[in-house]
């Protein structure tokens, strides 16, 4: 008798048996508080890159917007609460405005040197290898 055939006829059931001190529920606990709820891209330069573009070209288009496409805090059902809310944003998006050109400027330049470092990391990887032929050769 194997130890998997001990312990599936130790349960007497189909259902896996659970501890009684909890350490499940407390595994599932930890497990769900490090996932963050946060879904994990690729962090490679390119995709960085990427994100980099789309972010600074989002603000950008949004700094040119009377009303940001997709702005769920200024709908409303009710049309003078609606009304409300679009004069709030009037009113106060002056301030804002600029911070959405300086934050993606500031996209742009990350992005650039994101570029840069990726051209410094292949030109250490080449050096590393022409440095290695070398040491073989000597």
């Amino acid at each position: 008798m194997s130890a998997s055939d001990a312990a599936g006829s130790a349960g007497g059931g189909d259902a896996p048996e659970t501890p009684s001190d909890g350490t499940a529920g407390r595994l599932a606990r930890d497990v769900y508080w490090a996932a963050d709820g946060v879904s994990r891209t690729p962090t490679d330069l390119g995709s960085i890159r990427g994100r980099l573009d789309a972010f600074a070209e989002r603000l950008r288009r949004e700094q040119r917007q009377f009303f940001p496409y997709g702005e769920t805090v200024l709908g409303s059902s009710i049309g003078w609460k609606r009304a409300t809310k679009r004069g709030v944003w009037r009113l106060t998006r002056f301030s804002t405005m600029r911070y959405d050109r300086l934050l993606a400027d500031l996209a742009e330049l990350t992005a650039e040197l994101a570029t840069r470092l990726q051209a410094s990391e292949d030109e250490v990887a080449r050096l590393r290898e022409e440095l290695d032929r070398r040491g073989e050769d000597a």
